[in-house]
């Protein structure tokens, strides 16, 4: 939930400081593009103490204090940090510029059933841990497999409905590195439990060695359980990687 829920109240950055001293632990930290019903983009603490007190603060961006509009910028940027987003304030997206696949490498055909993913060919894990909502439907992506011939993405999708995600599929993914290659992209493996999925993004070809940045953005969800409902993004997500040697 975003600080429009009742369950957060009003802060200030000096009151979260007094909370922590006061014997107060952040549990989690989120970002959201506006507090209640309009107000401005927000910082979201949650905090325990002991094993029974709970508490949630939000701090926003009140265009005067710059310890404010500053922290809410960091939540914003940091990509570790839950976002809570609304369709409605997120910029219409722009078609991805790069390089396409076919001037830059071969991809295994017939894709994605070609690729092979085994300890085998696997290079390394990189865990990701990154989480977007917009409009009520979160996506977490997990880690990121490395393989020789592409790269396998685990994914976690969450309703904040009660809907079944039997029929729910992604579209318009985009995964681009930091030198403007575009890879190709499907969704595969995907598993429904409730109002939960869980599957993987498979990537080809293998991710270059000097790739630093690799960002994957989900443009649409479709959900066809009960006719065709339209959840719009997108859900970015920047992955850091190490350069391999």
């Amino acid at each position: 939930m975003g600080p429009d829920d009742a369950r957060y109240e009003l802060s200030g950055l000096g009151d979260v400081l007094e909370l922590i001293v006061d014997g107060w632990r952040i549990s989690h930290l989120h970002y959201a593009d506006r507090s209640e019903a309009s107000g401005p983009p927000a910082a979201v603490f949650d905090l325990t103490r002991g094993v029974d007190e709970h508490l949630g603060v939000y701090v926003p961006d009140d265009g005067r204090a710059f310890s404010h509009r500053a922290l809410v910028e960091l939540f914003r940027a940091n990509p570790n940090v839950w976002k809570y987003r609304t369709p409605d304030a997120i910029a219409a997206s722009t078609e991805v510029e790069g390089t396409p696949v076919e001037e830059w490498a071969e991809v295994p055909e017939p894709f994605p059933d070609a690729l092979i993913f085994g300890p085998s060919t696997l290079r390394g894990v990189v865990p990701v841990n990154q989480i977007q909502s917009v409009g009520g439907l979160d996506i977490a992506l997990v880690a990121l497999e490395r393989h020789e011939d592409g790269a396998r993405l685990r994914y976690m999708c969450h309703a904040s409905t009660a809907r079944t995600r039997t029929e729910m599929c992604m579209l318009d993914v985009i995964a681009v590195d930091d030198a403007g290659r575009l890879y190709r992209v499907a969704c595969v493996e995907s598993v429904p439990e409730g109002n939960r999925l869980e599957g993987a993004l498979v990537l080809a070809p293998s991710i270059p060695p000097d790739v630093r940045l690799l960002t994957v953005s989900i443009g649409t969800v479709w959900d066809t359980h009960e006719g065709l409902v339209q959840t719009a993004g997108p859900w970015v997500f920047p992955i850091r990687l190490a350069p391999e040697g």
